[in-house]
């Protein structure tokens, strides 16, 4: 049977990998065609396979306002209940489908609580509007697959799923100082502090980390260094952050606690124009990668999996390795299952076989081989060279197939 290059490499990986949590997988995100070009709150599709019921927000924070659906794009399974809930902001709201679709919420209202729901038993994409506001951008899909989620809000001990690992900030961080391209990792952990007043934007005019990535339900609370004058935490936009009036005593704190996933922009209002901004993304990255300092709660995989070749060829890479040392055992047996022998003069020599047997003539004088003799060094030599080219190999799979982001096993 012929092995292709993916079944080598996943059959190498899976001998090595003794530590992996799971089979890698990739999740191909829906071809849109551009429908989400102008929706601010727009970071990727939500995967929620495997739930009964999906909630979407109406009148969530976006597209300046409340003009958005949270989340505007969501993944589920064929038999999934998607129900859609008003917030009772941003005006009267509506869902309708796009072109001939099934959904049709009737007239927009504004009503907070109200709610629609449709069952989708078909596979495809179904995007739909809110119709009084779509030029504004307030735009959703929902993308009907089979499968099951690796992780969501209803998996419980599994990590959220929210926006990019590299979120889009839109230019928001480009005057800010001490923003280093780097959102801070910190989903897991039950409660996070940032700096108020911290050094950054020429004096004490920043927020530590300006940016930082939580799981939803994190309690993240503001500390004032009680530097750089007066500060105050405030949405950018219509967003729930709004810690009041700027103060600048020292110890002052203000927490709020996110539930939904997105990118939550805010600002210092007197420092705005200074650079003291700052963003807190809620939920963890689409790719599953993430984990916090707290040891955040990651995806718990279901094993290595291998097919028939690739467990043969798993036996004879393992073969391959520990030949080496199988091979300086055995010689080392040999050499001292050995009995000792005395030559003509009384020394001691090593047994070289059974004594020639004297013939009449002989032609050509008799050479003795010693290829037999235990070389310590050379066997020694030989294993190094074993495990470095072994090493060599594997530190080249991992360029090859692990940067550059192929899954090696199925």
């Amino acid at each position: 049977m012929a092995l292709s290059r993916r079944q080598f490499v996943g059959a190498a990986a899976g001998t090595a990998a003794l530590a992996a949590t799971g089979t890698a997988t990739a999740q191909e995100e829906p071809d849109y065609g551009g429908w989400f070009d102008d929706v601010s709150n727009y970071d990727g599709t939500v995967d929620k396979r495997g739930q009964d019921t999906v909630t979407i927000t109406v009148g969530a924070q976006g597209n300046n306002g409340a003009f958005a659906f949270d989340p505007a794009a969501v993944m589920v399974s064929p038999g999934t209940e998607v129900v859609w809930e008003w917030t009772g902001e941003g005006g009267g709201h509506n869902v309708v489908s796009d072109g001939d679709g099934p959904l049709d919420s009737g007239g927009a209202v504004s009503e907070a609580g109200t709610t629609y729901s449709h069952t989708f038993e078909s596979e495809g994409i179904f995007k739909y509007v809110c119709v009084p506001h779509e030029a504004l951008g307030m735009k959703g899909a929902v993308v009907v697959r089979p499968g099951s989620s690796g992780g969501g809000s209803g998996s419980g001990g599994q990590q959220q799923q929210g926006p990019p690992a590299n979120p889009d900030y839109g230019g928001w961080f480009d005057d800010v100082s001490n923003y280093d391209g780097t959102t801070v990792d910190r989903t897991g952990d039950d409660s996070v502090e940032i700096s108020v007043g911290a050094q950054g934007n020429n004096g004490a005019f920043a927020f530590d980390p300006p940016a930082v990535r939580v799981t939803p339900g994190t309690e993240v609370t503001w500390k004032w260094t009680g530097e750089g004058g007066g500060h105050n935490v405030v949405s950018d936009g219509d967003g729930p952050l709004d810690s009041g009036d700027p103060v600048s005593e020292s110890g002052t704190t203000y927490s709020h606690t996110f539930e939904e996933m997105g990118v939550y922009k805010y600002v210092c209002t007197p420092h705005a124009s200074l650079g003291m901004k700052g963003a807190v993304v809620v939920g963890g990255p689409l790719d599953g990668s993430g984990g916090g300092s707290g040891g955040g709660s990651g995806q718990e995989g279901s094993g290595i999996e291998l097919s028939g070749p690739q467990w043969l060829l798993s036996g004879s890479v393992l073969l391959a390795f520990f030949s080496p040392l199988l091979f300086a055992v055995a010689m080392r047996r040999r050499q001292n299952g050995r009995p000792p022998q005395t030559g003509d003069s009384g020394e001691l020599r090593r047994a070289t076989g059974p004594e020639p047997v004297e013939e009449a003539a002989e032609t050509e004088p008799a050479v003795e081989l010693g290829h037999d003799e235990y070389d310590p060094k050379g066997t020694a030599a030989l294993v190094a060279f074993y495990f470095v080219l072994i090493a060599l190999l594997w530190v080249f799979m991992y360029f090859v197939e692990f940067l550059g982001r192929v899954s090696i096993i199925g």
